[in-house]
């Protein structure tokens, strides 16, 4: 007697069950191809709009002086001018619209602006539906030095380090003081003065706030080679766009870091924080 075939080899069954493999192989493949085309298709229909439309719809809170504010010319600030500049490396118009520090992420998903910027940083809850652009301002303090470079906190061991009496410098250099040894916390009356006391080598450095730091020529946003403006606790500004428009927050970091290489993010954080040497 031969061997008993059983139901499942069939020839017609074998082919059936190839089938099927085949197909959901075909379904599988398409759809990992749209859930990866999809979004740049998205992506680049949302940039032809924006560019066919010729203006930036940006979500703003003029409420902070010097970053954002209504004066005498409209809007005003270091953040203002920052905008400009961008809108005139994209190529197009500027509408700056009102919204409120709280309105940033309704605005946006709304479609009432196409992005968002005033002292706003990233928020690692909302990037499923949010993205931001590279940093155009560190908020956080700067250890301001003339003497060896610093690369950590810990750098500062055995230092005299300079700050404002009572200010949140100098609640952050008492935290540094309890954990660095032989770091001696030295208090001034002012930030000016102590910004003045690391300038004369009275005093190894000195914590001063972002503004403060950045008009005495700290870069807005400290790479780690500038280590003579360490910034301990970095607390980035940036931009922040829909998830969905990637060629727009391409385009925006491309135009951000054209204005920081020559010199735009520097020179207008200068003009707008020089006078907080002086009104300290």
């Amino acid at each position: 007697m031969g061997t008993a075939r059983y139901a499942c080899d069939h020839p017609v069954n074998v082919f059936r069950r190839r089938t099927r493999f085949v197909a959901l192989g075909i379904g599988v493949a398409l759809w990992i191809a749209l859930a990866v085309i999809r979004p740049a298709m998205l992506a680049e229909q949302g940039w032809q709009a924006f560019r066919a439309r010729g203006v930036l719809r940006l979500g703003i809170d003029p409420s902070v002086r010097p970053f954002s504010f209504f004066g005498a010319k409209g809007w005003e600030g270091f953040e203002a001018d920052i905008a400009r500049h961008l809108v005139a490396k994209l190529g197009v118009q500027l509408e700056a619209i009102p919204v409120g520090f709280d309105g940033f992420y309704d605005a946006i998903t709304a479609g009432y602006v196409d992005a968002s910027m005033s002292m706003l940083s990233p928020d690692p809850l909302r990037t499923a539906d949010f993205a931001y652009s590279r940093p155009y301002f560190d908020a956080g303090f700067r250890i301001y030095t003339t003497r060896t470079p610093l690369r950590s906190v810990d750098d500062l061991r055995g230092w005299r380090l300079a700050v404002a009496r009572g200010s949140e410098a100098d609640r952050l250099a008492r935290h540094f003081e309890r954990r660095i040894p032989r770091l001696v916390r030295v208090p001034f009356e002012s930030h000016a003065q102590a910004l003045a006391a690391s300038k004369t080598g009275l005093t190894d450095a000195a914590l001063l706030p972002a503004e403060l730091a950045v008009a005495a020529g700290c870069p807005p946003v400290s790479p780690a080679e500038s280590a003579n403006c360490f910034s301990p606790n970095p607390i980035p500004y940036v931009i922040a766009v829909p998830r969905s428009e990637t060629r727009l927050l391409e385009a925006i970091n491309h135009a951000l870091d054209d204005l920081d290489q020559a010199g735009v993010l520097a020179e207008t954080a200068k003009r707008w924080f020089r006078e907080t040497i002086t009104s300290d």
